[in-house]
C-alpha cells in the first residue's frame, strides 16, 4: 500500500514537471567569456530531460561573427537534460560567438522552451603585442575613380574558405567591395556589389537570415530609410538582393533572434527619424514590415543586442546623438522592447561596441563620442541598469569603436577610429576594465580614420587589425604575430602553482623572469579574479571568498600562457 502511494506521487511529480516548460539552468561557457578554444563544444543544461528530435540545426543555432554560420554535432548526457553542441571545424580565434535556442526546443511531454534562449561568449586568442606593424595597404578604388568613402567593413568569412574576408562598405560609390583572403594576411583584388543609389550604405552585420549554411550582410542606409539584405551565394559570393524601408538616417545596425523562432532579425537605429526600427525574419529569411518604436530619447545613433538581465531573451543598448544617452531596453521574450534605464555619456556617441571589460560576467559598452573626443565605459549590473564608469581621451572626432583582446591576456582591449585626428588609438586593458598605455596608429597622409576592425587574418591565433580611411579610400592592414617568446622564456613558463589543493594563497614556483598575472576562472568559464604576483611571489585570494570545488588558473610570463587546474579546499 505505502509503495503505490509512492509510486502514484512520483508519476504525479514527474507528471507536474513535464508539464512545464524548460528552462536553461546553465550554459559552458558562460555569457561574455573569453576563455574557451575555437575547438571547444557548447553545453546546455536544462532542468528537465529534453526530447532530442527537437534539437536540430533550426532549433539551436550557432553564429560566428566571423566565422559565420557553425554546423555541428548534437550529443545528449544526463538524461537528456545535458545537450553538447561540438563544432564540425573551429571557430576563429577571437571572435564573438552568438548561440540561439528557439521555442522549437521541447520537452518529453511536447512543452516549447517559451521564446528560445540567446546568449554570447568570445573565443580566446592567443599571446601576441600591442605593437602591431603596417604589412600592407589597399587602394579601394577602381583605376580613375574618384572619391568613394570607404566608411564600414565586416571580416566575415563570405566566401566560406575558412578565412577572415573583407567586405568594405562605400557611402557615396553606393556599393560593397569585397576582398577575399589570400589565406596569408593578404586579399585578392575586390569584387563589387552595386546598392541601391543615394542611401549611403555603412553600418551592418552579417548573419545566416535563411538558414542556408552562407553568410548574408545586412546592410544600414545613412542618408535614406533602407536596410539592403544580401543573401549568400556559394558561387557569386552575394546574390539576391532586398530592400526594406525603415527610419531616416540608419546609422546602426544589429541582429538577433527577438522572438525565439529560430530566425534571426534586425534592429537599426535612426538618427534622423528619432526611431528604433525593428524588422522580424518571416520565417524564410525574408523581413516583415518594420515596427518602429519611440525610445524617448533623440537622434539613435547605434545600436547592440545582447541579453541584459539574464532572462535568455535578447535585450537592446542603444546611443541617442543628441541626447548624449546610453539607454537600454529588455525585451519580453516576443520582440516587444521597453525603456528601462539610461545613462549620460560624452557628447554626440557615435559607435558603440559591447562585451565584458572587467571580468564580472556583464556586458559592458565603449561608446565613440564625437564632440568630446573620447571613449565612454558604460557598465551594466545584470538586469538591464547602467552606470557610467570613465572616460578616456583618443582624439579629434573619435567616430568607431572595437573591442578585442589583441594581446591574447584574456581580457578585452579598445581601438577606436579618430576621423579629424588623422589616427587609431589602441587602449590596453589592465585586467581590471582599466584602459592604460594608448597606443597611436597614424593613417595615411590627409587621411581620416573611419573604421577599425579586429580579427585574425591568417588563422594563427593573433588579432589583427584592418583599418579604413574614409578620405583616401584605403585599406591599412596591421599584423600581428603570437608571442611564444625566446627558448628560455618558454622554458621560464614551466610555472608551478602550489599548494594544491589551495585556500587562502596560491604561491609561484619556477624560475620566474618579470611579472606573472594570474586570471582564475570557475569550472563554468566564470572570471573570478584577475591579480597580478608582488615581490613575496604568491596570490593572495581569501578576500573574495571562493567556495570549495574546481577552478582553472591562467597564467601569462614573459608574452606566453598556460592553465593549471585548481582545487580549493574548505577553510579550517
Amino acid at each position: 500500500m505505502n509503495y503505490t502511494r509512492s509510486s502514484a506521487c512520483f508519476v504525479l511529480i514527474v507528471a507536474n514537471v513535464f508539464s512545464q516548460s524548460p528552462q536553461v539552468i546553465e550554459t559552458s561557457p558562460v555569457s561574455q567569456s573569453l576563455i574557451m578554444a575555437p575547438s571547444d563544444p557548447i553545453l546546455i543544461t536544462f532542468d528537465q530531460p529534453l526530447n532530442e528530435a527537437t534539437i536540430t540545426p533550426n532549433t539551436f543555432q550557432v553564429y560566428g561573427r566571423w566565422s559565420g554560420p557553425m554546423d555541428g554535432i548534437y550529443s545528449f548526457t544526463a538524461n537528456s537534460t545535458v545537450v553538447k553542441f561540438t563544432p564540425i571545424r573551429d571557430f576563429f580565434y577571437g571572435e564573438l560567438i552568438r548561440v540561439g535556442l528557439s521555442s522549437g526546443v521541447q520537452n518529453m511531454a511536447g512543452m516549447p522552451l517559451t521564446n528560445g534562449y540567446g546568449f554570447s561568449y568570445w573565443t580566446k586568442s592567443l599571446p601576441a603585442s600591442l605593437d602591431l606593424e603596417l604589412v600592407g595597404q589597399i587602394d579601394m578604388r577602381e583605376p580613375g575613380e574618384g572619391h568613394i568613402t570607404c566608411y564600414g567593413a565586416y571580416a566575415g568569412d563570405v566566401n566560406d574558405d575558412e578565412f577572415s574576408d573583407l567586405v568594405v562598405i562605400t557611402e557615396d560609390s553606393d556599393d560593397i567591395r569585397v576582398l577575399l583572403s589570400d589565406g596569408s594576411n593578404n586579399y585578392e583584388p575586390f569584387i563589387i556589389f552595386e546598392l541601391p543609389p543615394g542611401q549611403g550604405p555603412s553600418t551592418n552585420a552579417g548573419a545566416d537570415f535563411n538558414h542556408d549554411g552562407l553568410i548574408d550582410i545586412a546592410i544600414g542606409s545613412t542618408y535614406g530609410d533602407q536596410v539592403n539584405v544580401l543573401f549568400g551565394d556559394a558561387t557569386t559570393i552575394f546574390g539576391s538582393e532586398f530592400n526594406y524601408q525603415t527610419g531616416e538616417g540608419v546609422r546602426g545596425l544589429t541582429v538577433a533572434d527577438f522572438n525565439g523562432d529560430g530566425w534571426e532579425d534586425i534592429a537599426t537605429a535612426n538618427r534622423y527619424a528619432s526611431t528604433i526600427s525593428i524588422l522580424m525574419n518571416d520565417g524564410t529569411g525574408l523581413f516583415e514590415p518594420a515596427i518602429n518604436i519611440d525610445s524617448g530619447f533623440a537622434g539613435e545613433t547605434s545600436i547592440a543586442a545582447t541579453d541584459l538581465n539574464g532572462d535568455g531573451y535578447v535585450d537592446l543598448l542603444v546611443a541617442t546623438y543628441y541626447n548624449n544617452n546610453v539607454v537600454s531596453l529588455l525585451n519580453d521574450g516576443t520582440g516587444n522592447f521597453t525603456v528601462f534605464d539610461s545613462v549620460s555619456v560624452g557628447t554626440g556617441p557615435w559607435k558603440m561596441a559591447i562585451g565584458d571589460v572587467n571580468g564580472d560576467g556583464f556586458v559592458d559598452i565603449a561608446i565613440a563620442n564625437r564632440f568630446t573626443d573620447d571613449i565612454s565605459i558604460v557598465r551594466t549590473d545584470g538586469s538591464g541598469g547602467l552606470q557610467f564608469d570613465a572616460q578616456y581621451i583618443v582624439g579629434d572626432f573619435p567616430v568607431a569603436i572595437d573591442l578585442g583582446d589583441i594581446d591574447g591576456d584574456g581580457d578585452l582591449d579598445f581601438i577606436s577610429s579618430n576621423v579629424s585626428e588623422s589616427n587609431y588609438v589602441l587602449m590596453e586593458n589592465d585586467g581590471s576594465g582599466f584602459f592604460v598605455n594608448p597606443r597611436i596608429y597614424p593613417t595615411v597622409p590627409q587621411g581620416m580614420a573611419a573604421c577599425a576592425t579586429i580579427h585574425d587574418r591568417n588563422n594563427d591565433g593573433a588579432m589583427d587589425i584592418s583599418m579604413i580611411d574614409e578620405s583616401e579610400d584605403v585599406v591599412l592592414l596591421y599584423g600581428n604575430t603570437v608571442n611564444l617568446g625566446n627558448d628560455e622564456q618558454v622554458a621560464d613558463m614551466d610555472l608551478v602553482l602550489y599548494p594544491n589543493p589551495f585556500n587562502n594563497n596560491i604561491y609561484v614556483g619556477g624560475s620566474i623572469m618579470g611579472p606573472v598575472k594570474l586570471v582564475l576562472y570557475d569550472i563554468q568559464g566564470r572570471q573570478i579574479l584577475t591579480q597580478y604576483m608582488g615581490t613575496a611571489k604568491q596570490f593572495y585570494i581569501g578576500e573574495i571568498g571562493l567556495s570549495e570545488g574546481i577552478y582553472i588558473a591562467e597564467l601569462y610570463h614573459n608574452g606566453n600562457s598556460q592553465n593549471i587546474k585548481m582545487y580549493k579546499i574548505p577553510q579550517n
